[in-house]
């Protein structure tokens, strides 16, 4: 700061100097030919007076009288000027000074320019004759508007250059003055100017070095009040404006680690700038690496080590879909990485993976639901197109025939009829708006039972209900019926002989939980997690042969979690299956 402090005083003066040189030789140079101007018009009146004494024949027979002689050589005598007298073609034929009249003067400035029509000419040169520097004039003689001869009045320069030269040395004195004190009263500028600086200055670098700690300049001074103050308020803003980057930053990296998606960024010298742990999952890292790392360290995936190589080797953005292999498990994720190179930031790779595995489950479950509805419609109505195409080949001539062919007709009807309806019961979800009711439940749950009374006496099975009899639950009838029918039914259906089914229900902190028990053939514990998927049968042919759709289950905790409630199985093969429910009750 002291250096450029003093460059500034150096350009000042010298720019100080420049204009005073400039100033004094502008305003000599116009005082000059204003001086000039004013000699030049003094000559023209003593011109035009001798002019007036002189007769025209002087001029045109180039020769003067006695008398007219004698009148320029007192007039010379008392001026100290000389006269020269020259006819119409420029040439001397009269001179006070000059004894040699042979030689031509029209090549001179002021006698070209009266030659050339001008009211008169004027030249300020050092005489070749005399070799004193001289200011001639030179005026027209004219007759009847026809030049007839040139008088020309010369006089020495020195009886006006003292008068210039005196100005010039008040001038400079003058001028001197002038801009001394001004150069004085600039130094003294740029020094005040400098003063804040030198405090500000120094301030702001120890506010860069460390912004988070606020700082205050304490100086009395009216002037630069106000810079101060806003110093000082810059001081506190920038404060402030570093803390809740700071803070920014601790919110962003909480939701990188909160996000459900894997982010990772490589920096130009592929370290490892930063990973969140949903991609430390993704690529089976137990904790994060530090950002020294290399990513090539921290990442054992190859095929996404080539993928990074590749961005950053190509500079270009690549999407694509590929399988993370880690000790624990195989993910399949959807990845972008983004190649970024500019001035702002030295990050090459912006990597983000989204995991798509359960996605890619789910499209797998709806295959597996497409094709098993497609198999479980095939079944019925192959079944109905055989027996009606035997009836119509001649199998209906026969009575019996006939009866029982329409019994397993009228049968694959309605299993045919019940999968449709249970599919679109499916359909439903926590979108649609359901009315609720009041259900009185004991009634409701005995209603159920009634419904499967021949199939439970048919296994001689005993089916008891333990609950409060008055209670009554607000709920949506429409969701809440089919849930208790299949769990009821699928007891019965997966109940042996002569067993027995239990359902109890209570209420409890305003939910309800009803369980169902059987101690029918149980489910396997690999099959517990798929129970409740669509379709899906622990023993699919006594299902089928049951005349079960493989859809209970799954409407079961469809329907419960539509009522913002759960259903948990406990099994065990052999031994039986406990279905509990929990719904909440306003």
């Amino acid at each position: 700061m002291i250096t450029r402090q003093r460059f500034e005083y150096f350009i000042t003066v010298l720019i100080m100097l420049f204009l005073f040189f400039i100033s004094m030789f502008t305003v000599n140079s116009f005082f000059r030919n204003e001086l000039l101007s004013q000699q030049e018009n003094y000559l023209q009146k003593k011109a035009d007076f001798l002019a007036e004494q002189l007769s025209d024949t002087a001029f045109e027979q180039e020769s003067l009288t006695q008398t007219e002689q004698d009148f320029i050589q007192d007039y010379v005598g008392m001026n100290d000027e000389r006269i020269s007298l020259l006819n119409s073609n420029g040439d001397i034929f009269y001179d006070t000074d000059d004894e040699n009249l042979s030689d031509s003067r029209k090549g001179r400035p002021e006698i070209k320019a009266v030659l050339a029509g001008a009211a008169y000419g004027s030249d300020h040169r050092t005489s070749g004759t005399l070799g004193v520097d001289l200011l001639y004039l030179a005026i027209p003689v004219n007759v009847n508007g026809k030049l007839i001869g040139v008088l020309r009045i010369s006089e020495e320069a020195s009886k006006f250059s003292g008068s210039i030269s005196a100005f010039r040395n008040f001038l400079f004195f003058i001028f001197g003055l002038l801009f001394l004190v001004i150069t004085i009263f600039l130094l003294l500028m740029i020094r005040q100017k400098n003063k804040p600086l030198l405090t500000v200055l120094p301030f702001l670098k120890r506010l860069i070095q460390n912004p988070q700690k606020g700082r205050s300049i304490i100086q009395q001074s009216s002037e630069w009040h106000e810079l101060y103050e806003t110093a000082n308020e810059l001081s506190s803003q920038m404060s402030e404006t570093y803390r809740a980057y700071l803070s920014t930053e601790e919110q962003l990296h909480i939701l990188l680690n909160d996000l459900m998606i894997g982010i990772f960024i490589v920096d130009k010298d592929g370290a490892l700038e930063l990973i969140n742990p949903v991609m430390c999952r993704f690529l089976g890292i137990d904790a994060v690496p530090t950002q020294t790392e290399s990513y090539q360290q921290t990442i054992n995936d190859p095929l996404l080590i080539q993928l990074i190589n590749q961005a950053i080797t190509e500079e270009i953005s690549i999407q694509q879909e590929i399988t993370l292999h880690s000790d624990v498990e195989e993910r399949i994720v959807d990845l972008s990485l983004h190649y970024f190179n500019n001035d702002f930031n030295d990050h090459q790779i912006f990597g983000v993976a989204y995991d798509l595995t359960q996605v890619h489950r789910l499209e797998k479950m709806q295959k597996d639901f497409v094709g098993n509805v497609s198999h479980e419609l095939k079944t019925p109505i192959t079944s109905l197109i055989g027996f009606t195409e035997t009836l119509l080949d001649g199998a209906k001539d026969d009575p019996e025939t006939l009866t029982q062919f329409l019994g397993i007709i009228q049968k694959d009807a309605y299993r045919l009829q019940r999968l449709i309806q249970e599919i679109i019961l499916l359909s439903r979800d926590s979108k649609n708006t359901y009315d609720k009711q009041q259900v009185p439940l004991y009634p409701l749950i005995n209603e159920v039972v009634h419904s499967y009374q021949r199939m439970m006496d048919e296994k001689q099975l005993t089916l008891s209900v333990h609950g409060d009899k008055e209670m009554i639950i607000s709920t949506a009838y429409e969701l809440f019926y089919p849930i208790i029918k299949n769990l009821i039914e699928n007891a019965v259906q997966y109940s042996k002989a002569e067993g027995n089914i239990t359902v109890d229900f209570e209420m409890e902190n305003h939910e309800l939980i009803l369980s169902v028990k059987d101690d029918g053939i149980g489910i396997p514990l690999e099959d517990q997690n798929r129970i409740f998927e669509r379709f899906y049968r622990v023993d699919k042919a006594r299902a089928r042969y049951s005349g079960g759709t493989g859809l209970g289950l799954a409407i079961v905790q469809n329907y419960s979690e539509i009522l913002g409630g759960t259903v948990v199985l406990e099994s065990y093969p052999g031994v039986g299956s406990s279905f509990t429910l929990r719904i909440p009750i306003n």
